[in-house]
């Protein structure tokens, strides 16, 4: 699994030459994900690397986690979980998963 600052040098050499803005917004959690929020920390330094390199960055709050709106997931939690999502495998090793 790769450090926060070679992710984001990993996105400043995607972006190289390309004219945008970048936008950090935290994972909302949902049933059915194994995925979780990174920590406002790491979002910090993640966008301190991007904004040194000339980046423009933006840091967003979360919004609409209370309506389950991680993944494009709009909807009441109630009392139906939703199953266990697969994990690809080029995600696992974030999560220290193996299937």
């Amino acid at each position: 699994m790769g450090s926060c600052i070679e992710d984001a040098n990993r996105l400043i050499d995607l972006i190289e030459g390309i004219p945008c803005k970048i936008n950090l917004i935290s994972f909302n959690p949902h049933t059915g994900s194994q995925f979780q929020p990174t920590s406002d920390a790491k979002m910090i330094e993640f966008r301190n690397v991007l904004a040194e390199a000339g980046c423009i960055v933006f840091l967003r709050p979360s919004r609409g986690d209370d309506q389950m709106a991680a993944c494009g997931q709009l909807g009441n939690p109630g009392a139906i979980q939703a199953p266990l999502l697969r994990v690809p495998k080029q995600f696992q090793t974030a999560l220290n998963i193996s299937v």
